[in-house]
């Protein structure tokens, strides 16, 4: 079940889903405000009216989780509560994809999923996205693709014959949301400064907050 609670008279929307997948982002890569070069979501499983600040947030996330890792690491940043993880890596060329999933979604078949991302896009738009300096969306209808291919992770892992062994995944940090932030940083302050965020989507994520509920995937 993906949970959604929001407001003062505890409205909540529960709605099932099969799926594990929700978005899947590439950047070039900066240290501060990547800009997107094609983004890809699946959030057919949320109500219609909570899609868009389920977007919102997810761009907010994203970018900032990019942001904040080095250019050739990869890296899983939990949210808050277990809700999910960011699985992120950074290309020595300055690609990055971020992938976002629930807590229980393979973390190996996620970076197999981002490298598979990365090796297509980059085939495709070589010499391209290196230009881009604010949002884009190039296009690439394969990133479509890869996200429905890998929404079982267990018919993914047939698909692309992904090797077992955990040497795979020993190289990935492991991280909280709170661990990226800098000394003296708050998510509550980047929230406020960030363009990903309406002042309606803002609230949202202060009114679950305030009321202790939690917000599956926000």
């Amino acid at each position: 079940w993906l949970k959604l609670c929001l407001g003062p008279r505890l409205l909540c929307v529960l709605v099932w889903s099969a799926m594990k997948l929700l978005a899947l982002t590439l950047y070039r890569h900066k240290e501060e405000s990547p800009p997107e070069v094609s983004a890809h979501y699946e959030l057919s499983s949320f109500s219609f009216f909570h899609r868009g600040a389920m977007k919102e947030h997810i761009k907010f996330h994203s970018r900032v989780i990019v942001a904040r890792t080095a250019v050739g690491m990869r890296q899983s940043v939990e949210f808050e509560q277990g809700i999910g993880k960011c699985h992120v890596f950074v290309h020595p060329s300055g690609l990055a994809c971020a992938v976002l999933a629930d807590g229980e979604y393979p973390m190996r078949v996620a970076f197999q999923l981002v490298s598979e991302v990365i090796r297509v896009f980059m085939e495709k738009h070589s010499g391209t996205w290196q230009t881009v300096t604010t949002d884009t969306q190039l296009e690439f209808p394969e990133g479509d693709e890869f996200l429905q291919k890998f929404q079982n992770p267990a018919e993914a892992d047939k698909i692309t014959k992904i090797e077992k062994e955990l040497d795979q995944v020993k190289d990935i940090v492991i991280k909280s949301m709170d661990d990226i932030l800098k000394r003296g940083e708050s998510l509550d302050a980047l929230m406020q400064k960030s363009n990903d965020l309406s002042t309606t989507s803002y609230q949202f994520y202060r009114t679950a907050k305030k009321n202790n509920q939690c917000c599956k995937l926000y």
